[in-house]
Parts: structure tokens; sequence; C-alpha cells
């Protein structure tokens, strides 16, 4: 025994001696995600095992090459302008200047967030119609620009006490797949996931893991069927059989970093039956619009099974039963049409804000609802507020859809009020996501029309913690979501839900610190990236000359009517 382990230590001394030797070394922020994905929360080389290892000194995951990459997608873009957009030639050659050397994590805020409406060229277009197939449907689709695994829900343990959890694997492909393949990328190897990892317990307080940024150059993304499975490093979801999603597990890892000492934050969950697909938007479109959208399905009444487990800091806590709500959505989240009278309509006016309130609800009686509503002009009052008073009241349409205790789904809409306020206070990690103290909505009271039934036409969403849920993505982006009690008119308990709250906070500095860019005339380029009056006046005169063209382009869109009914009226 003792031979081999001392055999053993030598072969250990000369592969992490060849790794020295390598051409570039891993920045301590690649590491420390590494061995967050890997359940260490700090990087120590002998803990990673050598085939990881190998990955990550590979020569694509090397700075360079990211670098490498991203100047030549800007330089991509730069000789792939589009007509009736804005002119971003000034923005791409100043970002060039910092694409020297990147780590993963630099070059996915860069290419996430700076890049503007133009960078949606050259993937998978959205269908004119949907066509989700299972098991397929189930895989991230990696050739799309974006997309996501969200769970999100309340469980108990033994004593009563309550939690919200957020789960999500957020993937974002850094380049179209053609010129990811001139680099010799597979699809797996042009992604890069971030976790976001968050848990509440009601009435005491909110954690959030911070998030790691992966990209699948380190070997640590995987993914299959027969039976399903998604895995960044040790996170992971499966099935258990090949032709079903449930059984179905959950697990992953992370650790707060917002005192001295990191906090972990761990699930493992498991889940037993899900009620059937609800197919958002039209039929899944939500929407598909000249090429635009994405693709949308979730699966609401996930059962918990007993003997689930949260950790939070050293206490690990066993549940005994919970509801959760699965999303899984893919395509864009903003871009160009490839309608040029289509984007000519949307250059007309000037960039406004992209965001949106997103809900789910799960009422008593096996029935639930999600609701959206996208953000609009008319509401700036209401985002990017800072000051020492909180927003007065928004009144909000909102779309929804219902599913009732037989599975059958109606349109619905309604209206939102929003009274009361919390700042965003808290961050993952401080020092790399400094809270925006920006004020997002805290209470939230709908009235629905006669499609909802009586007892659920009219409640209020009340948060399990009055100071706040907010989380930061690891593009720097910061944003609400929380679980919430569902209260009827005269209070009663009709269930549970999850609210979210997109783009109140306007965090430039901190994408740009990431970034590592210390130009701030480049934020100041990304802050105000509407065309200017000349080219929308273009924009303009080519619409009223193809009227017609334009009218079949929106004949041919499928889910867009859930927009508008959401934006219609707004007061």
């Amino acid at each position: 025994m003792v031979g081999i382990t001392h055999v053993f230590t030598i072969k250990t001394e000369i592969f992490m001696n060849s790794i020295e030797e390598s051409k570039f070394v891993l920045d301590d922020e690649t590491k420390e995600h590494v061995a967050n994905v890997l359940w260490f929360s700090d990087f120590n080389s002998a803990d990673i095992p050598h085939e990881i290892t190998e990955q990550l000194y590979d020569p694509k995951n090397s700075p360079e090459s990211f670098g490498s990459r991203t100047r030549t997608y800007l330089d991509w873009l730069i000789n792939h302008p589009q007509s009736h957009n804005p002119d971003y030639t000034k923005r791409y050659q100043k970002l060039k200047k910092y694409c020297i050397t990147l780590n993963s994590h630099q070059s996915y805020v860069i290419i996430s967030k700076f890049l503007g409406l133009n960078d949606s060229q050259g993937f998978v277009p959205m269908p004119a119609a949907a066509d989700l197939q299972f098991p397929r449907d189930w895989l991230p689709q990696l050739k799309t620009k974006v997309g996501w695994h969200f769970f999100v829900g309340s469980c108990w343990d033994n004593t009563g006490a309550e939690y919200g959890v957020e789960c999500m694997f957020f993937r974002y492909s850094l380049l179209p797949p053609a010129l990811a393949a001139e680099f010799g990328l597979s699809d797996v190897q042009n992604q890069v996931i971030e976790l976001q990892l968050a848990i509440s317990k009601a009435g005491d307080q909110h954690y959030q893991a911070d998030p790691p940024v992966i990209a699948g150059t380190t070997g640590l993304i995987s993914l299959g069927l027969n039976p399903f499975h998604f895995e960044v490093g040790k996170n992971k979801m499966a099935s258990v059989h090949a032709d079903s999603l449930f059984p179905f597990t959950l697990e992953a890892c992370g650790f707060e970093r917002s005192s001295a000492e990191p906090i972990k934050l761990a699930i493992d969950l498991r889940f037993e039956s899900g009620k059937e697909y609800l197919i958002q938007g039209e039929n899944g479109c939500m929407p598909c619009v000249a090429g635009l959208g994405s693709l949308y399905y979730s699966i609401p009444n996930m059962k918990l099974a007993n003997g689930s487990t949260l950790t939070i800091g050293s206490e690990r806590i066993t549940l005994t039963h919970g509801t959760f709500w699965f999303d899984h959505q893919w395509g864009f989240l903003i871009g160009n049409s490839q309608s040029t009278v289509l984007r000519a309509a949307t250059n007309m006016k000037k960039t406004g804000n992209s965001g949106w309130d997103w809900f789910m609800a799960q009422f008593s009686g096996d029935r639930q609802l999600t609701m959206f509503a996208p953000h609009s002009d008319a509401r700036m009052a209401y985002y990017y507020q800072t000051g020492s008073s909180p927003p007065g009241t928004m009144h909000v349409n909102v779309s929804g859809k219902y599913m009732d205790e037989h599975k059958e789904l109606k349109l619905t809409r309604g209206t939102l009020s929003i009274r009361r306020w919390v700042r965003g206070e808290h961050s993952p990690n401080p020092l790399r996501y400094p809270p925006s103290r920006t004020w997002y909505p805290n209470q939230w009271e709908f009235v629905f029309d006669d499609v909802l039934p009586e007892d659920i036409r009219a409640f209020t969403m009340v948060p399990i913690l009055s100071s706040g849920q907010s989380n930061f993505m690891a593009n720097g982006s910061e944003y609400s979501e929380g679980a919430v009690y569902l209260r009827g008119t005269n209070g009663e308990d009709l269930g549970r839900g999850f609210a979210e709250s997109v783009e109140y906070a306007r965090t430039i500095d901190a994408m740009l610190m990431l970034a590592g860019i210390d130009d701030a005339s480049i934020g100041a380029l990304i802050l105000n990236s509407s065309s200017s009056w000349l080219r929308r006046l273009r924009s303009r005169l080519y619409v009223l000359t193809h009227t017609s063209e334009l009218r079949d382009v929106l004949a041919t869109q499928k889910g867009l009517e859930l927009f508008t009914m959401a934006t219609s009226k707004s007061r």
C-alpha cells in the first residue's frame, strides 16, 4: 500500500509540473468558479481531478483564446452591419481594446451585455410556429442565443419552517455557431453557464450563492438523454428513467460571500411528479415573430419528495414536502428581427426599458397561473429609482395563462397594483456585485377577469420576507426573485407563488468592472444606444413606404398578442 501511494504521489507531481509549464495561468476568479461548481469553497489543485485539470489548461480555455475569439466576434459584427439599426462601430472598436486577454466571465459580460441589438445575427432563428417535442426539448438548445432551466418553489421542514428556493442553469452562447466552429469549438464548448442558487427562510433571511460562470471549454458541462441529464460540475438535474422526466433530481451547491466567511448553500431535491406541460404563449411561442422571440414551456405543481434537503451554512435541513415550478425557455432576450421592415419599425423610437415582471401562482385545489408584464416607457418613473423615498403606486396591465384542476389552459388578463416597495440591498458578493439600493416592488395586488374562478379572481402576493429578495446575475444585472404567500381579499391563504422583477436597477458600473473595463465612455455609449435622429427618420420613411409588408409580417407572428394584452391601456 505504501508503494502504491508513493507511485501515485510521484505521478501527481509530474502531472502538476507539466501543468505549471503550460503557456498560461488560470486567474484566481476562474479558479474560484471551478472550485465552486465542484462544491469546494476555495481552489486547491490537489482537489481537482486530473481529467478536469487537463481541460482547464487546454489552449481553447486560455485567456488569450477568449480574448481572440471575442475580438474576432466584434470584427464580425463590424463587418455585418444591419440596416435600420443603431451604429455600434465606435462601441465595438473601443471594446476591442479590452479584449486582448479575457477570462470566461469577462467575455460573458461583454458579449451578453454590451453588443446591442446587432448580436442576434448568426444564431438559429425562432420558427414561424412552435413544434415542441419531448424528450428532445428537455435539453438545452445549444445553437440558440440564450436559454435557461429554472426551478422555483416553496417547501417545509418537520418543524413547519418554510423556505423559498430558486435554482437556475442560465446558458449563453458566446459566438454564433458557424463562427464558433471556425475556432474548432463544439456547441457545448461555445457555451457559458452561470448557476443561480438562492434560498429564503420565511420571516428570517435571504441568501444567494455567488454565481459561478463556467465555460464549456473547461469540460465541466455535460448533457444528454436516455435518461435526461444536465450537469455543470457537480450541480445537476437528471431524470431516473429514459422515457419519463419524473422521478427527477435537482442538486446544486454554492457559497454566499456577503460576510467574512463563505456561507454554504445547497439543495438536494427529489421530485416524484409534476402536472401536465403548461405550454406558454401561443403553442410555445413567447413570441415568434420574424425569427425573434423565444420558445417556452413550464411544468407546474412539481411535488417534492419527503427527505429532500436544504443546507444553509452548517445546518442541513430535511424537508417533508413542497411544491415547485419549472420553466424552460430559449431563443433571444433582445435582438434584431430578420425582417427589414420590422427592424425599421422598431428603430423609429428610442431604446427603452427591456425588463419585465413575471409571476407564478400555485393555488389550492391544483390550480396554477403564470403572469407576465413587460416594462413600458410610460412607466419609466418607477424604474431605476434610488431616491430617499419609494415610488408611488404603479398600475400595470398583466396577461396570463391559467391551468385549472383538469389541466385545461385559458388565457386571462387583469390589472396589477404595486403600492409597497423595498430597496435592493442584498448581494451574494458585495465586492463583486455592489448592491444598487434600487426600489423594487414588494407586494402585488391582482384583479383578473372572469376566466379565473371567483375565489382566486382577486388576490395579493405577499413576500415571505419583508426585507427583500434581490439577487445578482453573474453578468452584473440585479433582479428581485422570491417566494410569496397568496392571500385572498379577506386575508385567507390561497397558496404559494414566486414574483420576479427584472431591469429595475441600472448596474452598468458593476458590469464594466466585471468586464475589466475602466473607460467610462463605453458605459455612456451603452446607455445611449438609440439610433441617431436621422437613422430613425429614415426608418420611419421606410415603414411608411412598406406598410403592407409590415402588416404581412405581423400577420404571421405567434404569441405577440400576449405582450400587447399586457401593455395596452396602461395607466
